[in-house]
């Protein structure tokens, strides 16, 4: 397997980005040298490298979160007092928590400070005519810790589950509360019982007051894992250009990092918004690597239930006929908490996408979103098993041999 010869390097790239410059909060100086650093590794490698810069609110994603606590207090609060009110504010939070933070819309985002990212560009040429492009991305920057995550690690998702329940009640119980405030019936027992159950979930919609710090995890696994294999590809192909691999005859490889992808998409999003025309006039494919730590637990993404992002299928019946050709077990599966940068190119931009993963997606892992992502939990392994997959999919692109 060629990609093994390229382990180290990788490895060692993990390592040296956490040592050199650490943590990378979105939108961040730190997050900058990560691109920059990219940039010039990509100048001997690539046939042209460049930053990318643009603007976004990289905290509004999260930032909206005590607001909405408060929302759904005072919903609650005024439930018992001036109903229509009430239905005001949980409707508000309400809206907040689906179109920011499930749907990764810009609902909120004019109300926090703005703050430029930088992503970074590398194209590699073919040798011959340009027929076809295959974008292979990973995100630059890293998550904040979320408190609740780290605190009650698998106990989260049922915690969150029910607060999230807590929300839907309380804008349903307002809205019924509301009706029956204005036809005169709203002392019913019902609504009373309602408007109980809305206050004793609140404590559990409380603890999002406090869901997540301010300061970045490490983001070994999320995402330097993911951004060394696109250096390796980068390694990779210069080495091929001069003979002996595969190297792309009639498609172009632009080789993409991200930022602000922790503060809901936004880099990959102004790329598709940049780029999209140029990316339509030819086919173009996109490959993006998260969470790469274990190979055991190699998946291809076909869906996304937050941000309603159906990925290629195509794309994912080809990535599993290349995994299974190297003898490796690739599961295919849905994403069922949070987004990936796939979804911005998939839903926003209409480009046939997918993203590969190394990551028990079933439960909440320890290093998953807190200070535990680091460089321990990944085996070299899946890095070259990742680069490996990666430049076969890349190859039955170049053919034509799209599932």
């Amino acid at each position: 397997m060629v990609a093994e010869g390229y382990r180290d390097y990788m490895y060692g790239f993990i390592r040296n980005a956490l040592t050199e410059i650490g943590p990378r909060e979105s939108c961040s100086e730190n997050e900058k040298k990560l691109a920059r650093l990219l940039a010039e590794e990509w100048k001997a490698s690539c046939d042209g490298a460049a930053l990318e810069r643009f603007t976004c609110s990289p905290t509004a994603f999260l930032g909206f979160l005590p607001f909405a606590v408060v929302l759904y207090l005072a919903a609650a609060v005024f439930y018992w007092i001036l109903p229509p009110l009430s239905l005001l504010f949980a409707a508000a939070g309400a809206s907040m928590l689906f179109f920011e933070m499930v749907r990764y819309r810009e609902f909120v985002d004019f109300l926090f400070p703005k703050k430029e990212g930088e992503n970074v560009v590398g194209t590699v040429r073919p040798r011959g005519e340009v027929k076809r492009r295959v974008v292979v991305s990973a995100h630059l920057d890293s998550a904040y810790e979320f408190n609740l995550w780290y605190l009650l690690k698998g106990a989260a998702i049922p915690v969150m589950i029910a607060a999230s329940a807590g929300v839907v009640l309380m804008l349903g119980a307002a809205a019924a509360e509301t009706a029956a405030w204005f036809a005169g019936t709203a002392d019913m027992p019902i609504y009373r019982a309602l408007g109980a159950a809305c206050m004793a979930l609140f404590p559990l919609f409380g603890l999002f007051f406090f869901f997540h710090t301010y300061k970045p995890v490490p983001g070994a696994m999320d995402d330097l894992s993911g951004v060394s294999v696109v250096a390796g590809l980068a390694r990779y192909l210069q080495d091929a250009r001069k003979g002996g691999s595969f190297f792309p005859e009639h498609t172009e490889v632009v080789l993409f990092g991200a930022a602000a992808e922790e503060a809901g998409l936004r880099g990959a999003k102004w790329y598709v918004t940049a780029h999209g025309k140029e990316m339509k006039k030819l086919p173009t494919f996109g490959l993006f690597l998260d969470g790469i730590y274990d190979e055991k637990f190699l998946t291809v993404v076909s869906r996304e239930l937050f941000t309603g992002a159906k990925h290629d299928p195509g794309l994912v019946r080809t990535a599993l006929s290349a995994a299974a050709d190297r003898g490796w077990r690739m599961k295919k599966k849905m994403v069922l908490l949070g987004g990936t940068d796939a979804a911005a190119f998939s839903r926003e931009g209409g480009i046939p996408s997918t993203c590969i993963l190394c990551q028990d997606i079933s439960r909440l892992v320890p290093n998953y979103h807190t200070r535990n992502d680091t460089i321990e939990h990944i085996r070299p392994e899946s890095l070259s098993v990742t680069l490996q997959l990666v430049v076969d999919i890349i190859e039955r692109i170049d053919k034509e041999q799209i599932e």
